[in-house]
């Protein structure tokens, strides 16, 4: 008798820990994005989300809408609205996919509206863990501060919740739920967050066959065109050209770089004019 209560004790666990590779446990953690750009001042605000997939150690941050061509498609299961499933689909321009296994991160930006498909480190931010806390959706919350690509930060994680976080933004212990540069630019925040176990599937990387380059190769070609297109006269012997910034959410053009000089240039023309 206590050989068979032995042998049926091993099979319902083999059953339990069955049912459990049979299901993916899903974080979907909705964002307000904020951008104000310099000199502006509107702001311009968005609506993401992140879907971390705890199980497989994945997470795909995207715009909320699920049709949206650029995005990741949400199909509710009729038969039960707590599955779903996710298909990458169309130029995935807004998807930053970050796999947590291999260290890694993929995502597009552009070069003069060319994509590129950039693979970055997970291991790029040197965070300073501060004592502040305050509460964000009944999460308790710890402050942190870093630098990262030319801008100063200020975010709130909650230790409560996986790794994670909005964008490229990651590396606390903890899900940030709240960022924002110092100098008014760039700021997320969470407006909800609702946790669902899903059918178990292979999380599809939507990068799978493109070709990514490195974060440093793509600060060369952004340069390069830069330097290209302030040198572009529409018609000969006008002078003219485009000026790009150094600088967006990240710095792709150093401030001390002497190859690319237009916008000082330009700049230093508006001082002599107002003088």
């Amino acid at each position: 008798m206590k050989t068979i209560f032995i042998f049926l004790s091993i099979f319902l666990g083999c059953l339990f820990t069955q049912a459990q590779s049979d299901s993916i446990v899903v974080y979907r953690i909705e964002y307000e994005r904020k951008i104000t750009p310099e000199n502006f001042t509107q702001s311009f605000t968005a609506c993401l989300e992140l879907k971390l997939f705890t199980n497989v150690n994945i997470s795909v941050f995207d715009s909320c809408e699920s049709t949206s061509s650029s995005g990741v498609d949400i199909i509710e299961n009729p038969d039960d609205d707590s599955q779903f499933y996710y298909t990458p689909k169309g130029k995935n321009i807004r998807c930053v996919l970050k796999d947590y296994n291999n260290n890694r991160m993929f995502n597009k930006q552009d070069v003069a509206k060319k994509y590129f498909t950039i693979k970055d480190s997970l291991n790029i931010f040197d965070w300073e863990i501060k004592d502040q806390v305050k509460d964000i959706l009944g999460y308790n919350c710890q402050l942190a501060t870093m630098t990262f690509r030319g801008r100063d930060y200020s975010a709130w994680f909650s230790p409560d919740l996986p790794v994670g976080g909005p964008w490229k933004y990651d590396g606390l212990p903890g899900m940030i739920l709240a960022i924002k540069s110092n100098e008014p630019f760039i700021e997320f925040e969470a407006t909800g967050i609702e946790t669902r176990k899903i059918i178990a599937k292979q999380i599809e990387n939507p990068f799978e066959n493109d070709k990514p380059i490195s974060w440093s190769d793509y600060k060369s070609l952004y340069k390069k065109k830069a330097i290209e297109l302030s040198n572009y006269s529409p018609e000969k012997g006008l002078s003219g050209g485009i000026i790009v910034q150094r600088i967006g959410i990240e710095r792709y053009i150093e401030e001390d770089d002497m190859d690319y000089m237009a916008d000082k240039e330009f700049e230093k023309q508006l001082s002599d004019k107002q003088n």
